[in-house]
């Protein structure tokens, strides 16, 4: 899935540690953007786990809440998981989740949030790739965003942090946490638990680089 695209035939190697911090992106806007697919829960199940540092409480907190996300993908029916994702993001009238930085940011859709992050990824070279149903302040997208900013070589680490903590980071905990809450969230409580540790990491790491 990708909901951004950047023009670069040849994307340079990564440290290992930008290529986990792509993949994570990649990961959460898969799982959010669309009903996971068995291959992708397969993948999830087969994950090795993270080494963490025992000084780094954010860390510690990140490889047990992929352990926990890598053991619900193995143990959940496909099928189950998807109407899951039906349930919360498409349900009738309102639904549980609205993963939009509009709506955690101003209480409506389509709103001020939206234009700036299209400002910003007009300024940074990245698009919405055609056919992609969703606006660009949906949570997949800005995941992808990142995973493209990490990625794409031509943006470094001065880009990817005003990126982050412009359009994720003031809203993302409150998203995760309502998705660990939604009455019908099964594996999607594993996924919003990941989600959070995740953006918490990504919080301190690029928080040094201001």
């Amino acid at each position: 899935m990708s909901t951004v695209t950047a023009a670069l035939a040849e994307p340079p190697a990564l440290s290992p540690e930008d290529a986990d911090r792509a993949g994570f992106y990649g990961v959460l806007a898969n799982l959010m953007a669309t009903p996971p697919s068995d291959a992708l829960l397969a993948a999830l199940a087969a994950a090795a786990p993270l080494e963490a540092d025992p000084a780094v409480p954010e860390g510690v907190a990140l490889a047990a809440a992929w352990v926990r996300l890598c053991e619900a993908a193995g143990q959940a029916d496909g099928e189950a998981v998807r109407a899951e994702w039906n349930t919360l993001f498409c349900g009738t009238g309102r639904p549980p989740v609205l993963p939009y930085a509009s709506f955690y940011e101003t209480g409506f859709l389509m709103e001020k949030p939206l234009a700036r992050v299209r400002d910003d990824l007009a300024a940074l070279g990245l698009a919405r790739e055609t056919g992609c149903g969703e606006p660009e302040d949906h949570l997949a997208a800005l995941c992808d965003a990142m995973r493209a900013l990490i990625s794409d070589g031509r943006h470094g680490i001065e880009a990817q942090t005003p990126f982050f903590q412009r359009h994720l980071q003031r809203w993302t905990g409150r998203c995760c946490a309502d998705l660990k809450a939604a009455a019908d969230a099964r594996f999607y409580r594993a996924v919003g638990d990941f989600a959070a540790a995740f953006f918490a990491v990504e919080a301190r790491a690029l928080s040094f680089e201001t």
